[in-house]
């Protein structure tokens, strides 16, 4: 995740960048995101299934995870800037939300 964020940080101020570099980047590093996602997803699921979390943090959990759905379904039907975003805000509602639901 945090290779994805340094790379997109970097391409955006080194113009020599050149987006077939970032697109490399994203098809190599975007299953592990999408992989760290499900898991994150997964164990939220389970903790939501207790019925001790706020209804917010589970519409929140679930906009984010079909977002990220969308994004690992298909990688080729986003272009590599939007799948970067998607997937990076995804996971990081998620991971709130699975932390927000540890603390219930």
């Amino acid at each position: 995740m945090k290779t994805l964020l340094l790379i997109a940080a970097a391409c955006l101020v080194l113009p020599a960048c050149q987006a077939i570099q970032i697109d490399a980047a994203i098809e190599k590093n975007l299953p592990k995101v999408c992989s760290a996602a499900a898991t994150a997803h997964s164990a939220f699921v389970v903790v939501a299934a207790t019925g001790n979390l706020k209804a917010k943090t589970i519409a929140k959990e679930a906009v984010a995870w079909r977002a990220l759905e969308v994004v690992c379904a298909d990688p080729q039907g986003v272009t590599a800037a939007n799948a970067l975003v998607k997937a990076a805000e995804a996971y990081a509602v998620i991971t709130i939300a699975l932390r927000e639901a540890k603390e219930a």
